[in-house]
């Protein structure tokens, strides 16, 4: 009986150095823990997601503060954060899936997708919209209630440049993708997104508030939702940032920190999408004149400190994603603070990668990182 219990007691003290190992395993190095508490007090960030993925694996992952200060609800691994211009990557997995099973091309041109739209319009494919090359100047898609009410809003807009000439962020690009998509399958966009990416990955944790911001402002119940701030005057205000169903394609996706970090394990894995699909999303879409555009399919991409990057920020701070591409290694911030220059994803990975400088601040930017 003696022996017994001796055995058991052995497996069990094994049982919890294990738990106490891979425990520690998520423990965020010491530097980078110092640096997020110590930025969340000088930007005033109420609530704040991380996660480091490496080679398809969440090395570190956790969260400080709070997702609601009226109810001191504190932020959670499954707290859904508003990643506002962020969810792009969410579209461009989506446009990926649809390219990869051939219910769109990357190379469709517009003209051979839709009818009775302007003839400058026909030839600009797919890809150039997703990569912001189409030239369209964007339009105030605010108040609009459908899809297609921002397609033909957008179908009044003047051209900023020949189509495929330049990349130039400010577009009406995402909405028209949004129309197209939605248009080909007969479904609102939610409903595709779920159905190719969120289902299929096992994100559990991603929404869409359908929000109606007309005299009384109406949106979906959702849970574990962080409440948006912003800091002005020494004190916090609700800040959030309402984004219509017109255009989910292009912000208002709410997520968590662990089905964010899911879309670089799927990246580092790389059987969700085609290799060549995926080279789409993450390298630059080359201009029809010479050189490369600043995106590719929904992510930037970008030489950085010599290292090849991809990802993208919204919020501008609500939201932070970089991806080391040859490293396999994803530095993910999310918080509830709009108020802020986009910056603490590239800072935690020179806790990470050897020689990795600070990133460098707009003029002027009042913080100095240490």
């Amino acid at each position: 009986m003696m022996k017994t219990l001796q055995k058991w007691g052995s497996l069990l003290m094994v049982a919890l150095l294990m738990a106490t190992a891979s425990m520690a395993q998520k423990t965020l190095p010491k530097e980078a823990d110092k640096f997020l508490r110590e930025i969340m007090d000088r930007e005033h960030i109420p609530g704040l997601a991380y996660a480091v993925v490496k080679d398809g694996k969440i090395l570190h992952q956790g969260q400080y503060g709070m997702a609601n200060l009226s109810w001191s609800v504190p932020v959670d691994k499954e707290t859904v954060f508003q990643t506002a211009s962020c969810s792009k990557l969410f579209t461009a997995l989506l446009l990926g899936r649809l390219f990869d099973e051939k219910v769109l091309l990357p190379e469709q041109t517009m003209g051979e997708l839709l009818d009775s739209i302007p003839y400058y319009w026909k030839p600009i494919t797919l890809q150039q919209l997703a990569a912001h090359q189409s030239g369209i100047w964007i339009a105030d898609f605010a108040k609009l209630k459908t899809t297609k009410e921002a397609f033909d809003l957008a179908k009044k807009q003047e051209m900023s440049y020949e189509p495929g000439t330049k990349s130039f962020y400010v577009s009406s690009d995402y909405w028209i993708l949004q129309h197209i998509m939605e248009k080909k399958l007969g479904k609102p966009y939610y409903q595709i997104l779920k159905s190719y990416v969120l289902d299929p990955l096992g994100m559990q944790h991603t929404f869409v508030n359908n929000n109606d911001d007309s005299f009384i402002r109406t949106h979906a119940v959702l849970p574990k939702e962080a409440t948006v701030y912003t800091y002005q005057n020494n004190a916090y205000k609700v800040s959030d940032m309402q984004f219509t169903g017109t255009g989910y394609t292009a912000g208002g996706v709410y997520t968590s920190i662990l089905d964010m970090a899911k879309i670089a394990q799927a990246l580092d894995n790389g059987k969700f999408l085609t290799p060549a699909t995926q080279a789409l999303l993450l390298n630059n879409l080359p201009l029809k004149t010479e050189g490369k555009g600043d995106f590719g399919v929904g992510f930037v991409s970008e030489m950085y400190q010599g290292h090849k990057t991809s990802g993208h920020s919204g919020g501008p701070a609500l939201a932070d994603f970089v991806r080391f591409d040859d490293q396999k290694l994803t530095f993910v911030v999310l918080t509830n603070q709009r108020g802020f220059y986009p910056y603490l994803a590239k800072k935690l990975a020179t806790y990470y990668i050897p020689g990795l400088r600070n990133p460098n601040l707009p003029p002027n930017y009042w913080l100095t990182l240490e």
